[in-house]
């Protein structure tokens, strides 16, 4: 991904007002200095969405979502960062600028040229499903009576044809006066490595239908294309019954999925995401209102395709074919959704049935009665892995928890696993004081095989938020006063700081930044922050207001309290030390004693910080 350099950001965030943008989406009310609506996340009676247009940034006080411009748009559309400001950017006209290390201005065209193409052959696509023609006539009955989609889901989706002579789709794409750099790098067209121009180009798709693959934000990046009886005989992929765009700098099949730019905009806490196996079946999902699905690329999901659902929700369906093959690709994908935190339940689906027939025949309240009867994860895979015949025998059953142990060794919360091998233990009529025991020694098999994994990070206490320790003061004083932090950064060490603590973990950053003369406040923060509990506390502090009669002063009695609680630990390590060492060299001895003194001098003078007169 290209990086969008400061200067670019900054000009979106100083010509862009978060008022005007959050006015799109609830009525705001100037109350003093601030303005106030009814929150954008959620349904209220009381207003309690907050946004301060000095600082640009925003607060609500009923969802605890809290940030700046690019943070609003993010929460609202369902978009990552760098799509944020491309958001903004293209509605507010603003050119998009790159850094030379990120991306060089060469690169930066090639991209911008890369969607023109796409959009330029999605719209030739399109007319060629719609044209006064034999083979248009042809799709458009295809699409009509044999796959039974209506005319209107095509108009809204840009379902196209790739007509079976492609001489005027290179005469169209030439036209336009592309660069052949971007023809060649566009996964549209065969074209030599050598090549000057696009005159000995071969179109890579002809008579199928062609179905368009969007980002994130919508922009067509790739086809996938659908076999006809128009495919000629010399298309080399003539026996594909699909053929998908080849990886581009645009598209990379791993981290994309079909229908995800449509479905985001559906999602809630009452509608999780569908898993279907191909693109018709998800535009079928769509045209019977299922507007939550997504499919893979035609091939096994992986594990960034689910990481991105994770981004919205948690919930997870699995609609996939009754056959064995649609178990075995469930199974597959098993462990990578327990391993993402994704909650999944599995839609099993009539043997022989496909969701495409299935809601084609029988509309969405199919999927209704399929939910009625949904499996959890571990039903449907204890399911799946049972003999087909016969009584399970001891064997049988040590191999299915075999299999089991490997699925949730991914799974990171001890809760949520406990859970689940509560469930597998009823499932398969097994003790669970036993079954604990074999898990362990299947854990333990597998840490001594790869190491040992680090422990898993704890939540912290929402406590945290109230100004109770010296690293949460000098981080609210840093995003109000970038002035100061310049000055108690070359001050305070970072061995003073808890970094097991969010607080002391984000000062630390701040620190990092200042001593580098890197820090402007917040700004300089947010690519930084891992996660949205840091970014939601960053923005809090950020939207109140900075009360102490005597921000230096403040510094100060903090850099204490850190410098003392520093030598504490340093002396009561110190302590330790010494007494272990009753048997140690003398000279040994004598520098604990030494070190003893020099901590003691150390608290007599604690340091401080003074501004410039």
């Amino acid at each position: 991904m290209p990086r969008i350099s400061r200067n670019c950001i900054e000009t979106i965030r100083q010509r862009v007002n978060l008022v005007d943008v959050a006015g799109l989406y609830t009525q705001m009310k100037r109350v003093g200095a601030q303005w106030r609506g009814l929150s954008p996340f959620g349904t209220e009676k009381t207003p309690s969405f907050y946004v301060h247009p000095e600082k640009n940034v925003f607060h609500d006080y009923s969802s605890g979502n809290a940030g700046d411009l690019f943070r609003f748009v993010m929460l609202k559309e369902n978009l990552g960062f760098n799509e944020s400001i491309e958001f903004l950017a293209d509605r507010y006209s603003i050119p998009l600028e790159y850094d030379s290390d990120g991306m060089s201005p060469e690169r930066a065209s090639l991209r911008k040229e890369l969607f023109q193409i796409h959009e330029v052959a999605t719209d030739y696509f399109h007319r060629a499903f719609h044209a006064d023609h034999p083979e248009a006539e042809f799709i458009r009955k295809y699409w009509t009576e044999q796959r039974q989609f209506p005319l209107e889901l095509a108009d809204e989706f840009k379902i196209g044809l790739a007509p079976s002579s492609g001489e005027g789709f290179i005469k169209h794409l030439s036209g336009k006066g592309f660069s052949i750099e971007a023809l060649k790098a566009c996964g549209l067209l065969y074209i030599y490595d050598n090549a000057r121009d696009a005159s000995r180009a071969r179109p890579r798709f002809r008579g199928r239908l062609m179905i368009p693959i969007r980002d994130i934000q919508g922009r067509v990046i790739a086809f996938t294309a659908r076999t006809t009886d128009l495919v000629p005989d010399d298309d080399n992929s003539k026996e594909a019954k699909y053929v998908n765009s080849p990886e581009t700098p645009l598209f990379s099949k791993s981290n994309v999925l079909f229908g995800l730019d449509h479905a985001r905009k559906h999602i809630d806490e009452t509608k999780p995401f569908v898993l279907v196996e191909g693109q018709l079946d998800c535009l079928r999902c769509f045209q019977q209102g299922v507007h939550t699905a997504v499919a893979p690329q035609g091939t096994a999901i992986t594990e960034n395709q689910l990481s991105l659902l994770r981004k919205y929700t948690p919930k997870i369906e699995v609609l996939l074919d009754g056959d064995r093959a649609g178990q075995k690709a469930a199974m597959r994908m098993l462990p990578l959704a327990l391993a993402a935190g994704l909650e999944v339940h599995f839609l099993p689906l009539p043997q022989g049935l496909d969701p495409d027939d299935l809601l084609r025949d029988q509309g969405a309240d199919a999927l209704t009665a399929l939910r009625e009867n949904r499996l959890t994860a571990i039903r449907f895979a204890v399911d799946s892995l049972m003999p087909d015949q016969g009584q399970i025998t001891p064997r049988d059953k040590a191999a299915i928890l075999e299999t089991m142990f490997t699925a949730l060794s991914g799974c990171d919360s001890a809760v949520v696993r406990g859970e689940y091998l509560d469930e597998l233990a009823h499932l398969t009529r097994t003790d669970r004081t036993a079954l604990e025991t074999d898990y362990r020694r299947h854990r333990t098999r597998d840490q001594r095989a790869v190491g040992a994994p680090p422990p898993p990070t704890q939540p912290e206490n929402k406590s945290t938020e109230k100004l109770t320790s010296a690293e949460s003061v000098l981080l609210f004083i840093a995003l109000h006063r970038p002035d100061l932090a310049q000055f108690y950064a070359q001050t305070i060490d970072h061995e003073w700081l808890d970094a097991s603590r969010r607080d002391g973990r984000l000062l630390g950053v701040v620190l990092a930044e200042a001593e580098n003369d890197q820090w402007d406040g917040a700004e300089t923060l947010e690519p930084l922050l891992e996660n949205e509990d840091e970014r939601n506390y960053i923005y809090q502090l950020l939207t109140r207001e900075l009360t102490f009669d005597d921000p230096v002063q403040a510094v100060n009695e903090c850099i204490r309290r850190l410098f003392e609680l520093y030598l504490r630990r340093a002396q009561q390590a110190l302590e330790e030390r010494i007494l272990n060492a009753k048997s140690a060299p003398p000279e040994e001895t004598r520098a604990l004693h030494q070190e003893r003194i020099r901590l003691r001098r150390l608290k007599l003078s604690p340091p401080t910080i003074e501004l410039p007169t």
